[in-house]
């Protein structure tokens, strides 16, 4: 969940002053997975075994001429984007002088002993190496000591194949414990209104989800994929929400009345988790080639904080099984033909709060800069249209052709839509 991570927080509160200290992570409570990810990682030893070059570089390239399909996946992952520009970027501004803080970063976004090396390096001015530029690879997560591990493959391991040299299966791969070094903060961490900022293992403890066990590589590794879909993707996110639009009695007084209701039927933590998605809803009636004066209704489900991380704004966030029902009640516009809502999601809400901020009141070293605007860049592109419809007023006159739906095809109208709030 790199989307997820501390990081692009973390070089603000470094300038401001308020990074006393790295954030602590949960540990696993297994023996195996406690140890096995003991940062930093070790993914070699002291000898190296007699394989071919490519396969002790641990490249994700390398593991994909076998692996191919988890590799073309993983490419496409957010896994392989945790050393994207963004991070890249605050790691070059923070530099070698506050390495406690970069050093807590690659923890999760580069956690190999070997990578934070290679991030060292780049750091003094050198290229940065194929290996920490490829994030949370597949070396990261499948091998300690030149040793390749994962989860049990009976079938395969019952047809007698040897695989890289004494394959070891762990059946940790399978539990929801093998994300939580990265994916939640230990019980002390940081906390706004006696919520930790990253929580989402125990979302997904204290859900039904838990209890049926459903872990989180049964939806986020389905059929044991490498794509680690998430937020970004507009097809994964609808499937797991109930969205539902529908007139409620019209009042004496001519409220034109509606009830939009978005229930979490499928994510097995709170929807969004963590504090960086956010998702707008906008309510409105559509007049011949307008949106009708004063009828727009907007609502935000999310968890937003201060950039210092000192206050917490709101928290609308959905758990699993739980129904937010956005309610409508406006005057009805006499030239109304249609009330229309629509759901985008900016899975990266809190990246371009973060990176505008900087890039406005700190003089940033023109390598950093650099990245931090691309960064900047991708992040603003990253929304999508989740969901919409459109329905007709009773008792409106039609006009086909008259006018054209805002927001029906393109994000930004509904950009221009949201901020149209009501008095």
């Amino acid at each position: 969940m790199p989307a997820g991570f501390t990081g692009p927080l973390c070089v603000l509160l470094l300038a401001l002053g308020a990074l006393a200290a790295p954030a602590a992570r949960a540990l696993p409570t297994t023996a195996f997975l406690s140890h096995y990810w003991r940062r930093p990682l070790v993914l070699g030893g002291p000898g190296r075994p007699h394989w071919p070059a490519f396969e002790t570089a641990l490249s994700a390239q390398a593991c994909g001429q076998c692996h191919i399909a988890q590799y073309r996946a993983w490419r496409m992952s957010r896994h392989a984007q945790a050393m994207g520009p963004g991070v890249i970027g605050q790691l070059a501004a923070a530099g070698l002088r506050h390495w406690r803080f970069v050093d807590s970063c690659l923890s999760c976004h580069a956690p190999a002993g070997r990578q934070g090396r290679m991030v060292r390096a780049y750091l003094r001015g050198g290229a940065l190496a194929t290996l920490a530029r490829q994030g949370v690879s597949c070396a990261d997560c499948h091998v300690r000591l030149y040793q390749r591990f994962g989860p049990p493959l009976a079938l395969y391991l019952a047809a007698g194949r040897a695989i890289h040299n004494g394959f070891t299966p762990r059946r940790g791969f399978l539990q929801s414990r093998f994300c939580i070094s990265c994916h939640q903060f230990h019980r002390n961490g940081r906390r706004l209104d006696g919520v930790l900022l990253e929580n989402t293992y125990n979302e997904w403890r204290h859900s039904p989800y838990a209890a049926a066990h459903i872990t989180c590589q049964s939806c986020h590794m389905r059929n044991g994929q490498h794509s680690f879909r998430g937020i970004h993707n507009p097809r994964f996110v609808r499937r797991a929400l109930a969205i539902h639009l529908r007139f409620a009695p019209r009042t004496a007084t001519g409220d034109l009345r509606a009830r939009l209701s978005i229930t979490n039927t499928g994510v097995g933590h709170d929807f969004p988790t963590y504090t960086t998605p956010q998702v707008r809803i906008a309510i409105w009636q559509s007049c011949p080639g307008r949106v009708c004066p004063k009828s727009v209704r907007t609502a935000i489900i999310g968890r937003r904080i201060s950039l210092d991380l000192r206050h917490q704004y709101y928290d609308t966030r959905l758990p699993p099984d739980t129904t937010r029902v956005i309610p409508y009640r406006v005057p009805q516009n006499p030239a109304a033909r249609a009330l229309n809502a629509a759901i985008v999601v900016y899975p990266d809400a809190a990246y371009v709060r973060f990176f505008r901020a900087y890039l406005a009141r700190y003089h940033v070293p023109p390598r950093a800069r650099t990245a931090i605007r691309e960064a900047l860049a991708h992040d603003e592109r990253s929304a999508y249209l989740l969901w919409q419809k459109r329905l007709a007023v009773p008792g409106a006159q039609p006009r086909p052709g008259a006018y054209r739906l805002p927001g029906a095809r393109d994000v930004r109208t509904h950009q221009q839509v949201h901020t149209r709030r009501a008095p």
